[in-house]
């Protein structure tokens, strides 16, 4: 009995301390409208988090980046009656989309210098998003955004809708500063539609970010998340963290 109540008692800890581990944003209502053009200006009252290998997630699909340089970024959300709202900063040293084209609605953007917002709408924090079922492709999915403009929401159940503003719409833009190295700014619009309109009467949905890095062409190097359960955070949203949405 004295095990069993020891062993109780550990996998309580473990799980209360786990469920501590996923981070939390409270996300505000719009003050402004917000110009999908890729530039952040309109994004000034919204607080930014910065995500880089020290606080962020390397998903074990691939390698770590060597440091801040090669692979770090800050991001922001807001949302109003209609839409999620999201913007990405990513700071790298070298800008690779060998696999994509500008204009693309179903591109590899996991395989180039990409973002990828994760959107679990119903915030049931499935453990497999995937499933051949799809069920959960119905409140979210996957919405990725390469940085020559190539986009894809084929792991939703919206494929090939970007620039529908009825499901989700972005803007790209990118400076290649004096040491060579680059800033790639991403703004997206997510409509509730996308996520079933769950958000918005619970108040919640799961969330979380992957920039995915391409160093050298091919398969991309790194993908850093905000937060996940490696390997495989693109799949398991219980590793993804909480929005709560502000009154």
């Amino acid at each position: 009995m004295y095990r069993l109540t020891l062993t109780l008692f550990f996998i309580f800890f473990l799980s209360a301390n786990a469920e501590k581990k996923r981070p939390a944003l409270t996300v505000l209502k719009l003050k402004g409208p917000i110009i999908l053009d890729g530039s952040l200006d309109d994004w000034q009252d919204v607080n930014f988090v910065e995500v880089n290998g020290g606080n962020g997630v390397f998903d074990g699909e691939s390698s770590k980046a060597e440091n801040d340089k090669d692979l770090s970024y800050k991001f922001a959300v807001c949302y109003d009656q209609k839409a999620l709202y999201v913007a990405v900063e990513v700071k790298d040293d070298k800008l690779v989309t060998d696999d994509t084209k500008a204009g693309e609605k179903a591109g590899k953007c996991w395989m180039d210098d990409a973002v990828e917002v994760f959107l679990d709408g119903n915030h049931n924090r499935a453990s497999n998003a995937r499933d051949k079922a799809k069920k959960e492709y119905q409140f979210g999915g996957e919405f990725s955004l390469t940085a020559n403009g190539a986009a894809t929401s084929n792991c939703t159940g919206w494929p090939k809708s970007f620039g529908d503003a009825k499901y989700w719409s972005g803007a790209v833009t990118r400076k290649q500063l004096k040491d060579g190295s680059w800033i790639v700014c991403y703004e997206y619009c997510l409509s509730w539609s996308v996520m079933g309109n769950k958000p918005l009467k619970k108040g919640s949905l799961g969330f979380t970010i992957g920039v995915q890095d391409d160093d050298n062409g091919g398969q991309r190097d790194h993908a850093l998340y905000w937060s996940g359960k490696s390997p495989s955070c693109w799949k398991d949203e219980s590793g993804w963290g909480d929005l709560h949405l502000q009154p």
